[in-house]
């Protein structure tokens, strides 16, 4: 039984659910035969895992119904029923915990019934619960349809057209309003996804209409918006700036400026959004010769742990987060911050995820207390099961034989980089180009440092400064490791 839908439906159950739906099956509203609530009663004494041995439809109908002979059509119809009941709670419960949705279908239901206190007054205490809330991706949308719901009722209900003031420049306020948040999202996912595919997306409708225009000043004109509005739309307004004009190093760090001012006016899952948005706007920025974008996409994740929204909103550890904080961290040989996420985080991680991530944690961690052969070791013991580890713990190997000095590991190594990246066509060529330029810079830094040349040092030093290798800080660490160390030979 456990391919049933029935089944598959009651193992989503949280044990608080499992004891609603009992309730619901005793509500004679929603269930009309008891032997629905007979059957749940059995089932759930076999939550969560349901397993074969304990639900088999002979075994089942034993527990239901001792000692009578086995009858597949009756049982057939209590799975039936029950599967339908179900359903039905899930509908039931989702249109319960869908705010403000179901606060919107109460109005109407209240217009429709012209029941014309309660609608004015569930109006303005919806209207006040959504003003007092931190700001969310729906926010301008959800208070624009509620108050066309006022508008709409008192225009069939025309002696009640006195209850309206400002209510129409308001709804037109509050639809720009939205315009412009869902907008820059938007305008967000196509830059992205352009850099992520390599191509060059087209000028979108929004870059052609808004431009580079000062929106805000604009939007300073309304009397609907309040100063918290103005904030929390300055931050959308410079995020599509950063996306739009991203040559305009200025844009991104007005964004980055601007949404660390503001942040508190977000709910924690529209700014956890916004802070992974930053981090996109630092991607798609072009590198400067002065600039560490590695250093800066550190500090990025610092932020997103300052602001309590680096972990999933489940409270889980995302996998990606989780490696690229302590790759970055390891790069720039900080391994207390490695020690503090594995501390922290690891145990919040996915179970199937936990195995490796020790090894990865480990051999980022001893990578920053110079400890190379352990490095190395939980390196190599690694499975590179995951496509994007296997970029990471090539860099990472790169990095351990340089520090090591093998030079025939690492040329075995950088040999096999190569192939990989060569086989694998959906590395993109920006990213293909990073990832060669990188080890290809540290191949001249191992030459010279198994045979020292001050000239090839200097050339290199120069390639690192015009941004020809990649890893800025970590390579000048190492150049001025091995000039100091050969001074005066």
């Amino acid at each position: 039984m456990k391919k049933l839908l029935l089944i598959q439906i009651l193992r989503t159950f949280t044990k608080d659910e499992i004891n609603k739906f009992d309730e619901f099956l005793r509500s004679p509203f929603y269930n009309k035969k008891p032997n629905a609530i007979k059957f749940f009663s059995v089932l759930r004494k076999h939550a969560p895992d349901y397993s074969d041995e304990n639900i088999g439809k002979e075994s089942i109908w034993k527990q239901l119904y001792p000692g009578k002979n086995f009858n597949g059509g009756v049982l057939k119809n209590l799975i039936l029923d029950l599967t339908k009941l179900s359903e039905k709670f899930i509908e039931v419960m989702q249109m319960e915990n869908s705010f403000p949705e179901n606060k919107f279908l109460y109005l109407d239901a209240l217009s429709k019934r012209k029941i014309h206190n309660k609608f004015f007054l569930e109006y303005e205490s919806l209207l006040k619960k959504l003003e007092k809330s931190r700001f969310y991706q729906n926010y301008y949308s959800d208070i624009q349809k509620l108050k066309i719901k006022k508008l709409n009722h008192c225009s069939i209900h025309t002696n009640y057209e006195s209850e309206l003031s400002d209510e129409l420049n308001e709804i037109s306020d509050y639809y720009i309003s939205d315009v412009i948040v869902k907008l820059s999202n938007f305008y967000n996912e196509i830059a992205s996804r352009s850099i992520a595919v390599n191509k060059s997306g087209r000028n979108s409708s929004f870059k052609l209409i808004f431009g580079n225009a000062e929106l805000n000043n604009i939007l300073k004109r309304s009397d609907a918006l309040s100063e918290n509005d103005l904030s929390i739309l300055r931050v959308y307004i410079c995020k599509y700036l950063a996306f739009a004009f991203p040559e305009n190093t200025d844009n991104y760090f007005n964004f980055k400026n601007t949404l660390l001012k503001h942040s508190g006016l977000f709910s924690r899952e529209e700014k956890s959004a916004l802070y992974i948005h930053l981090a996109d706007a630092l991607n798609v920025r072009p590198s400067l010769k002065d600039s560490n974008r590695l250093l800066e996409f550190l500090e990025l994740y610092k932020l997103r742990i300052d602001e309590e929204v680096f972990t999933e909103l489940d409270g889980t550890m995302n996998i990606y987060s989780y490696t690229n904080i302590v790759k970055m961290a390891g790069r720039f040989s900080d391994h207390k911050l490695i020690k503090f996420v594995r501390d922290n985080f690891f145990e919040l991680l996915l179970p199937e995820f936990k195995e490796n991530m020790k090894y990865y944690t480990d051999a980022h961690y001893y990578y920053s207390t110079g400890e190379f052969e352990k490095a190395l070791h939980s390196s190599l013991t690694l499975k590179l099961d995951h496509f994007a580890f296997k970029f990471d713990i090539k860099d990472l190997l790169t990095m351990i034989y340089y520090e090591l000095g093998d030079y025939d590991g690492f040329m075995y190594h950088f040999d096999s980089y190569k192939h990989f990246l060569k086989k694998n066509k959906s590395v993109s060529a920006n990213y293909r180009k990073w990832y060669e330029m990188f080890n290809v810079g540290v191949h001249r830094l191992l030459k010279i440092k198994m045979n020292f040349d001050e000239y090839e040092l200097n050339k290199l030093e120069q390639d690192v400064h015009d941004g020809k290798t990649g890893s800025k800080d970590w390579f000048m660490e190492r150049i001025n490791k091995l000039r100091k160390s050969n001074r005066g030979k």
